[in-house]
């Protein structure tokens, strides 16, 4: 076959690709942490808590909007905001858990499954043609018949059988090559071993490792969703017993995690979560070469843990074939104006925002390599401002090391690679310097070859 003809044949591949390719839409919402305690009617009004005979009310100077959990209100506007906004080609909704205040943990299940329940009918009517995927997060209720009866509206049977006894399942999608597999990240905390956490973590594990199986022998591609994923918190150590007890995996789960992520790389399209109340991602490396990403979604309450931001929502945009994603639309509430209004605005578009060519573990690398130079601080800007929803951001507060730690947990999700990282600034360089050096050498023996 002649070089004109083997050109023809790919442009002609790649145009009936891009002719079939169907474009889908998600969103993702988290970490909505609902307080149905909160009796604040307005948007910007410092929350109350009444609470039998006694009254508590949060406030804290200028961020006193910012101290509250989630209203019904403002779960009413988001909902009528997706509502509103989402497109006729909306396929399904993730919605990765921490459904509940933190401020509900010692009350009884009954009262937590009826806010639930509440949560649930609103989605339900928001989304009444598309399937909602919940994950469970380390504040909400653990899996149970009554979870079951209230979620089987989205979930097939199957599914049901694995989320009652361990609160993971998969969603096999007949009309494309894309699964989604959510995972109960719970098990695999610190907190999992207040229960029978460490025997259906083992079995999670061997669930996990079968269904991606699966999933490579009949050529899907898949989702990864959970409420908290691997790699570390900027604010927190790595692995600390304070960490792993709030929702984070253990340094156990986290290298298991890494492990199988990296082994099934080829068919795993992206991985989707929730837990830190930020807007970052994460990155996984195998030999040095990126192989994975990790987006995590803002939270809905605006109320943080050991920071504060916006409320978020996020749309993202697919081929629904292979579940490629393409681009996502983060949106934003100011709960700081001072009118009081629900007014949800764009906030950026992720390969506009950053320049992007396509979102994916090799273009992320880049964009990580180009954050952590110090002297671009434009870009740091751009990701500070978003890692917080367009909370107040002061760049001149984060100065060479703060960038190098940003750096370190975008890049470096094992534990152990963190704390090494971030105390050994050099270690860091030299291991991105062999990635870089291999990638020249590449490029040389391809020039060699085509010569």
């Amino acid at each position: 076959m002649t070089p004109s003809r083997v050109a023809l044949y790919i442009t002609s591949l790649l145009w009936l690709d891009l002719t079939y390719a169907k474009i889908g839409y998600f969103w993702h919402i988290t970490d909505l942490h609902y307080d149905p305690f909160h009796n604040s009617q307005e948007l910007h009004r410092g929350c109350k808590h009444n609470r039998g005979n006694s009254e508590h009310s949060h406030r804290n100077g200028r961020h006193r909007d910012h101290t509250c959990d989630s209203s019904w209100p403002l779960i009413q506007s988001a909902a009528a905001f997706m509502a509103e906004r989402h497109p006729d080609t909306l396929e399904f909704v993730l919605w990765t858990g921490d459904i509940l205040s933190s401020s509900m943990e010692h009350l009884n299940e009954e009262i937590k499954l009826e806010a639930v329940r509440n949560v649930t009918d609103i989605l339900s009517r928001t989304f009444s043609s598309q399937f909602v995927f919940p994950a469970l997060g380390h504040n909400d209720p653990p899996p149970s018949r009554k979870l079951v009866d209230m979620w089987m509206q989205w979930l097939p049977t199957e599914a049901l059988q694995t989320f009652e006894t361990g609160g993971y399942y998969t969603i096999e999608q007949s009309h494309s090559r894309l699964r989604i597999v959510v995972l109960n990240s719970v098990l695999w905390a610190g907190g999992a071993t207040k229960t029978d956490g460490p025997h259906r973590g083992r079995s999670q594990w061997e669930w996990l490792e079968h269904v991606l199986s699966k999933a490579r022998r009949k050529n899907e591609m898949v989702y990864l969703v959970a409420h908290a994923g691997p790699g570390v918190e900027e604010r927190h150590n790595a692995g600390s017993s304070s960490a792993s007890g709030g929702g984070e995996l253990t340094p156990t789960a986290n290298a298991r995690l890494l492990h199988v992520i990296r082994a099934f790389s080829d068919v795993i399209a992206g991985q989707f979560y929730g837990h830190r109340h930020a807007d970052t991602f994460r990155l996984i490396y195998s030999e040095g070469r990126p192989v994975s990403w990790a987006l995590l979604a803002p939270s809905l309450t605006p109320r943080g843990a050991g920071s504060i931001s916006n409320p978020g929502l996020r749309l993202y945009k697919f081929e629904s074939n292979t579940g490629k994603v393409l681009d996502y639309t983060q949106y934003y509430l100011d709960v700081t104006n001072t009118r009081g209004e629900a007014h949800w605005a764009i906030e950026y578009n992720v390969t506009q925002y950053y320049g992007l060519r396509e979102v994916s573990a090799v273009s992320l690398d880049t964009l990580a390599e180009k954050i952590r130079n110090y002297h671009d601080r434009g870009l740091l800007a751009k990701y500070l401002t978003a890692l917080r929803v367009r909370h107040t951001t002061d760049i001149s507060d984060c100065d060479a090391a703060c960038v190098h730690v940003h750096f370190c947990a975008i890049t470096r999700a094992d534990f152990h690679e963190f704390r090494t990282c971030v105390h050994n600034p050099a270690s860091a360089l030299a291991s991105r310097a062999c990635h870089n050096s291999a990638a020249i050498l590449l490029y040389a023996i391809l020039i060699l070859i085509s010569s």
